[in-house]
């Protein structure tokens, strides 16, 4: 039974087992999962639909972590070795965001995606899987994404007031600014040959 503290809060763990998705436990054998549901002063209600934004997030970061490691992998000519790095480590950033989107994910009571299908099915980033991404190609992705938290962040601000979340996206986003600054800081001086991308000439 639960029991009702003098504030007005429930002070009893909900433990409502929610039945989520088959899974395999040893890939001969299937069974039923259960999630028990958070007691944290988020309803149901509001932690679905966030948990539906940071899928998406989720799915953003795992696709653009793949395309700097195809980067990171296929690099050559001028600059090798600078870009080599650059890579590496902004591969290894978005893994760690990965990593704390999927587990607030589950803090909120959620599952993260994590098969390709559903990976592709929600991202919105395009894959290219016929090309080696370029500096250009991974600083457009990157300025996609940050113009899509900025969305997620007012939402889950305005509509959801999931500070939690609010919190983490407000990291995530700083993080890509940075990556965003590197990678044009990289090619400020090199001649432009993607017509999505302007850049101004400032006279010193």
């Amino acid at each position: 039974m639960h029991q009702m503290q003098e504030d007005g809060f429930d002070n009893t763990a909900q433990v409502i087992a929610q039945p989520s998705s088959w899974v395999g436990n040893d890939g001969h054998k299937p069974k039923r999962q259960f999630l028990i549901q958070p007691n944290i002063g988020l309803d149901k209600e509001v932690r679905q639909p966030v948990i539906d934004i940071l899928n998406h997030c989720l799915a953003d970061e795992a696709v653009l972590s793949q395309k700097t490691r195809s980067a990171h992998w296929n690099v050559g000519g001028t600059g090798f070795f600078e870009l080599f790095i650059l890579f590496e480590t902004q591969y290894q950033q978005l893994n760690k965001i990965t990593d704390q989107i999927a587990e607030r994910v589950r803090m909120l009571g959620g599952l993260a995606i994590a098969s390709f299908e559903k990976i592709l099915g929600n991202t919105r980033i395009e894959e290219q899987p016929a090309e080696v991404p370029d500096v250009l190609h991974l600083l457009a992705d990157h300025e996609t994404i940050i113009r899509f938290l900025r969305e997620e962040i007012k939402q889950c601000a305005e509509e959801y007031e999931d500070e939690g979340t609010i919190e983490l996206l407000v990291s995530v986003l700083s993080m890509h600014e940075k990556m965003a600054w590197m990678l044009r800081a990289y090619i400020e001086n090199e001649p432009v040959h993607n017509e999505s991308q302007e850049r101004i000439k400032l006279d010193v």
